[in-house]
């Protein structure tokens, strides 16, 4: 099914010739039947769903993309983009989707995120993951000492019937907080929807309601009648009405625990994943070639802290990450076989973390001048081409288990160009950057990249599995 992601462009109305204000007319009982408060009647209209909304509803946020050379933030000329988000953690963690903030990850520069709470607060926000293959992302408000925000309570999806009652709420049309309510229409649903990037995205297991999802829901909550989390608000069918999807919740954090914290891409990268079991946080895999392998983490290990702080979720785990620094040691305290002990991995950037998951391979820039010459000299010698070259691409090392390893790609090998097909053959192109080269490998994940590299004075060239 075509579907259209939620995120809402910007939109003006100008008003003109409006009426000026009146004061209005009250009406009143006719004398003799005035009927007082009653507030045994007030309490018959909390119904179930007016209790579910009063629990989630200071969870909720509305999620702004603002141009960073334009103040104030939400005038109408500023906002570039704007979604919804729900807040995870009383320290300021907000999950929404990757489409909602994707033109902010795409131009840091360009553009900031602003978000605002039900009750008027607005805060900076950064990034700290985002997965377009699932349409999620993680975001860290900026709180100031001592402000928390109130975290929505977790549902299971698992558990959901067709044609339960379902609530939405969101940011459509810039109306923030808005409440609509349905059923739930199906589950395990398909589409394909059109991205900020220009490119097509397939998403699969969705949930889908009839309760009115418009544009500027992203990211928002679906909530049961309990008022519980039971799917984040991603789509709405494009050609239809009352037909809109919701990524599970429990799809939420499992991308959540296996992407958007224990991997690469986040702030920065140890080379492990974590898994909650049974009230403890353990490591459930250690990459061979990552920090934390080399700084003596094991599978099994319980985490106790990290980075000093104690920990026993991913939340937690994700929230001391932030506080890590690229190329300075961070401190984890383990217990292992009855015993505590600590290892102090150093962590990557995560380019390199991408690069590593996806080969299997640690590669590094380096501006050694007889690198940067040998470079130069190959690309002028063999392809007749003067190329400036600021940094080169160096491998550091190569796991035996990857597909670096199967390509023949050796530590020392440097990295000179992709090769990509042309209506007239194929092309050489550079690769400039370490985030170049992992950009490209994550547009060929599960596919086959062709590359060619420097070794010693010959250019060999092959086909690069990327996982």
């Amino acid at each position: 099914m075509r579907a259209a992601l939620l995120s809402l462009l910007p939109l003006v109305v100008a008003c003109a010739g409006a009426p000026a204000a009146q004061t209005p007319t009250r009406l009143a009982p006719a004398e003799g039947q005035a009927t007082p408060f009653d507030e045994a009647d007030l309490n018959e209209r909390v119904t179930p769903e007016v209790k579910a909304v009063r629990r989630a509803e200071h969870s909720v946020v509305s999620i702004y993309v603002v141009a960073r050379n334009q103040r104030p933030a939400f005038r109408g000329a500023d906002v570039q983009g704007q979604g919804s988000g729900v807040i995870i953690d009383a320290n300021g963690m907000v999950i929404t989707n990757w489409h909602v903030i994707a033109a902010a990850a795409a131009r840091p520069d360009a553009f900031r995120l602003l978000v605002r709470l039900r009750n008027g607060k607005e805060y900076a926000a950064r990034i700290l993951n985002a997965s377009r293959e699932h349409d999620l992302a993680l975001l860290q408000l900026d709180l100031p000492p001592g402000d928390e925000v109130k975290p929505v309570a977790i549902g299971d999806s698992d558990t959901l019937m067709v044609g339960e009652t379902v609530i939405a709420i969101g940011n459509p049309q810039g109306h923030a907080n808005t409440v609509t309510r349905g059923v739930l229409s199906a589950t395990d649903r398909e589409i394909a929807a059109r991205t900020p990037d220009g490119g097509i995205l397939r998403l699969r297991g969705l949930l889908q309601t009839d309760a009115a999802i418009n544009r500027g829901n992203s990211g928002g909550a679906l909530l049961d009648i309990t008022g519980r989390l039971i799917g984040i608000n991603n789509a709405m069918a494009a050609d239809a009405e009352n037909i809109g999807f919701a990524i599970p919740v429990n799809t939420v954090q499992r991308v959540f625990h296996e992407l958007l914290v224990g991997s690469a891409g986040f702030t920065l990268w140890l080379g492990v994943d974590v898994a909650e079991r049974d009230g403890e946080l353990v490591v459930q895999a250690v990459h061979p070639i990552g920090p934390a392998a080399h700084a003596g983490l094991r599978e099994g290990d319980v985490l106790v802290a990290a980075g000093g702080q104690s920990v026993r979720t991913a939340v937690e785990y994700a929230r001391a990450l932030v506080h890590a620094q690229p190329g300075q040691a961070f401190t984890l305290t383990v217990r292992r076989a009855g015993r505590e002990l600590e290892v102090k991995p150093v962590p990557m950037p995560p380019a390199q973390g991408v690069v590593a998951r996806a080969i299997g391979a640690t590669v590094e820039e380096t501006t050694d001048r007889q690198t940067l010459a040998a470079v130069s000299s190959a690309y002028s010698r063999d392809l007749r081409r003067r190329v400036r070259v600021p940094v080169a691409l160096r491998v550091a090392e190569v796991a035996p288990d990857g597909t670096a390893a199967e390509t023949d790609l050796r530590a020392g090998d440097v990295l000179l160009y992709f090769i990509e097909p042309t209506p007239w053959g194929t092309s050489r192109q550079a690769i400039p950057s370490l985030e170049t080269f992992a950009q490209l490998l994550t547009n060929a994940r599960r596919s086959t990249l062709q590359i060619g590299v420097l070794r010693g004075d010959d250019i060999l060239e092959g086909p690069l599995d990327v996982r």
